[in-house]
């Protein structure tokens, strides 16, 4: 039986197609729609959707649903926009058109009016579309501004000029038919019950914290113990971290060590900070989460490319290596080793794998202690986190500012409003995967305990000093003079 979880691929997609086409107000694919459901990634003539596969607890509370591209909607979409291309419909099914994904997850709660669709992103039931060529289908609202669900004619991928592909994600269309298929027969939400959460704050230099944004979540789950979500846990975690490496650095490295360490492996390397503007509650406080190399840096032996990622802790905590990434290019064919070669060097380094999956994706996952977790356990796991788990292998492309502001604006778990459904499953192990695509191999390792610890100790850290501004500011208010009328 296979695995019922995925690990996003590779970057946001990057495929250029020439006059993309119409947008459409229903799901299509490049094939006919028989065969079963569609859980589209977008509206338009050209796209190429998944089908649902499996699905479980349909219209509950508990409502479950995978999907994946069919060889026969690859062979169909492959003949009329890649005929020259042999490889087209391999590629295609293995990686899920422009989403990169083997296998797509979607779960709702179809009482309570929550939706996580193939997107990964969380959505609020908010009733029916009024009027439009949506009239009637079901109608969401999130925080997140990067997936889009203001109107109805929205495909779900955004395109730049050129043609290509630069994100997917949302699209109302989209949304409603995923709905309709993991809520089919279930009686429509309460909207009362789904209400409207506030937009998230973009961080801008010196922002301001919203009053809504200093409140606790209602649900919250409290992660900062004595153990654990505080600058000396975050020390005394990344102490117990160093028995996963990846080219010599360690995580749980301070950054000087793991740049010291980078350095002696490849000279050439320039790190790149990626810095959070500054928070007008922290004055003088650098929010510095990561650091990358140029892309395709030349090694020593000139023989391929180099890419490397590092994931620090930030303030309070003291900077250290949580995650990181290499990849590894080969611009010439006669420099590309086979993938056994690959698999068995990866292999001689950390042992058996824990998983490996259909398309030949190798993962070791490792628990607190650094014992390693084998298949059974480890695919339990995967399943539950990998909706958690927001970064991993190949997800560079997302890593921006925002996406971290987020994390310390509203805590770890901002994205399913403060609560941990797995009370600290998640956030327990480390993980190395590793992929080889032929063009390049990419290895990552994370170690989700400290990740989770440093973010949790960065948002108290705000959180406090926000509200200490605030108050502040309010007490100031309250002893100026009232104006005269």
């Amino acid at each position: 039986m296979r695995p019922r979880w995925l690990t996003a691929c590779i970057g946001v997609a990057s495929i250029f197609l020439a006059e993309f086409g119409t947008p459409v107000t229903a799901p299509v694919i490049a094939a006919d729609n028989a065969g079963g459901d569609i859980m589209p990634i977008c509206t338009m003539p050209k796209c190429l959707n998944p089908r649902v596969t499996t699905k479980s607890g349909i219209g509950t509370a508990n409502a479950t649903a995978e999907a994946k591209v069919s060889p026969e909607d690859a062979a169909k979409w492959c003949a009329t926009y890649k005929p020259m291309d042999k490889l087209c419909v391999k590629e295609q099914v293995r990686s899920g058109w422009v989403g990169f994904r083997g296998l797509y997850r979607a779960s709702a709660d179809c009482v309570a009016g929550r939706m996580t669709p193939i997107d990964g992103n969380t959505y609020i039931y908010i009733g029916v579309w009024e009027d439009g060529p949506g009239k009637g289908r079901p109608k969401f609202t999130t925080t997140n501004r990067q997936f889009p669900h203001t109107k109805w004619d929205e495909t779900g991928v955004a395109i730049h000029p050129s043609g290509e592909i630069t994100g997917w994600g949302g699209g109302s269309p989209n949304l409603a038919a995923q709905w309709e298929v993991l809520c089919a027969g279930a009686p429509a939400p309460a909207t009362a019950a789904a209400s409207t959460p506030q937009p998230a704050a973009q961080a801008q230099p010196g922002v301001q914290m919203r009053p809504n944004e200093l409140q606790q979540f209602p649900t919250e789950t409290q992660l900062q113990t004595a153990d654990f979500g505080t600058p000396e846990a975050t020390a005394k975690i990344a102490a117990k971290a160093g028995f996963v490496d990846v080219v010599g650095v360690k995580l749980g490295m301070p950054l000087k060590a793991a740049l010291d360490a980078l350095r002696a492996h490849n000279s050439n390397f320039v790190m790149e900070p990626v810095t959070i503007p500054p928070y007008e509650a922290l004055p003088g406080v650098a929010m510095n989460p990561l650091l990358t190399s140029k892309k395709n840096t030349n090694t020593p032996s000139s023989q391929e490319k180099e890419y490397v990622g590092l994931l620090v802790t930030m303030a309070p905590s003291e900077p250290f290596v949580w995650g990181m990434w290499r990849e590894v290019s080969y611009e010439k064919e006669e420099s590309r080793p086979t993938i056994e070669t690959v698999q068995a060097g990866l292999r001689k380094k950390y042992g058996q794998e824990s998983v490996k999956d259909v398309s030949n994706r190798l993962i070791w996952m490792y628990d607190a202690q650094g014992q390693q977790v084998m298949k059974a356990k480890a695919d339990e796991i995967l399943t539950k986190c990998v909706s958690v788990w927001m970064v991993g292998l190949g997800q560079q492309a997302q890593l921006h500012a925002g996406y971290f502001n987020r994390q310390i604006v509203g805590g770890y778990f901002n994205s399913s409003y403060g609560k941990d459904s797995f009370n600290g499953l998640c956030q327990s192990y480390s993980l190395v995967q590793a992929e080889y695509t032929g063009r390049s191999v990419m290895v990552s390792a994370s170690n989700r305990q400290l990740e989770v610890s440093g973010v949790t100790a960065s948002h108290t850290l705000l959180m406090r000093e926000a509200t200490k501004l605030a108050d502040k500011r309010k007490g100031d208010a309250e002893k100026r003079e009232v104006p005269k009328f």
